[in-house]
């Protein structure tokens, strides 16, 4: 995103007023079926001023077992020239300490989904206008369809509950982009196949190759009929130079979808 996501109490201010004025989303009764549902026992990191990226990291990380102090995560994130952090930069940070971004669909089912399966998400909200956005990092970690509000850990408030038209407006003004951070041995019980490979790939690319591979292994386990899965599984060990492992691993791909030609020309090329 060329955008920088800029956080701040005024923000927040200015939010409130925005509510008052702007017209009202679709009842959340009306777009989720749910039970309400809180993850009380996510962690709260107080953001400061225009640091509202390493702190919303912090605290998906930390529910995911992995726990970073905001502060280390501000040289990784903070771009001065920008007074922010950029989406690109908090998915690389959260591989970066051993977790996969798993980015959700634009559904508000999407987050209600990822939180009953105990996934805190975090989210850019535009807290301004279309023509005039102050963007913002926060973490969703309730929702409750019958109050029509959602619960969030965001600036310094360790809950702050938001009327869910006011979330939906202010999310969709940032495009409605959600992720959650995934141990990569335990694929998230909502991801498609598609979707958990995709979000595993980058990090093969960047050379995180353990990671990728973790995440692979775990895609096999969950949908062993997926050729994608032990395709991808293959690739990350040719990368680790197990290249009998992963001849195996295409073979077995190509067994479950004969036309997999990216399986059919690794097998060619590593041939002995």
């Amino acid at each position: 995103m060329a955008r920088s996501a800029q956080c701040c109490a005024a923000a927040l201010i200015a939010a409130a007023l925005l509510a008052g004025c702007a017209g009202r989303a679709p009842a959340l009764g009306a777009v989720i079926e749910r039970a309400p549902v809180e993850l009380v026992a996510t962690p709260f990191h107080p953001q400061t001023a225009l640091q509202c990226g390493p702190a919303a990291l912090a605290t998906v990380l930390g529910a995911e077992g992995v726990r970073v102090p905001p502060a280390e995560l501000e040289p990784r994130l903070f771009l001065p020239e920008r007074g922010g952090s950029l989406k690109t930069e908090l998915i690389a940070s959260t591989r970066q300490y051993g977790r996969i971004p798993l980015q959700l669909d634009t559904r508000m089912q999407a987050i209600a989904d990822a939180l009953d399966a105990g996934y805190p998400v975090l989210v850019l909200q535009n807290l301004g206008t279309p023509w005039t956005p102050v963007w913002h990092y926060a973490v969703v970690v309730g929702l409750d369809p019958e109050q029509e509000r959602v619960v969030l850990r965001s600036g310094t408030e360790r809950r702050r509950f938001e009327h869910s038209a006011d979330f939906m407006r202010s999310w969709s003004y940032a495009g409605r982009w959600a992720v959650v951070a995934a141990d990569p041995q335990e694929v998230p019980v909502f991801a498609s196949p598609r979707e958990w490979l995709s979000a595993a790939a980058p990090a093969e690319s960047a050379g995180q190759i353990a990671l990728a591979e973790s995440a692979y292994v775990a895609a096999v386990a969950r949908w062993p009929e997926s050729a994608l899965a032990h395709a991808a599984l293959g690739n990350a060990r040719r990368a680790r130079g197990e290249v009998e492992a992963a001849r195996g691993a295409w073979r077995r791909a190509l067994a479950l979808d004969p036309d997999l030609d990216a399986a059919r020309r690794n097998l060619a090329a590593t041939a002995p």
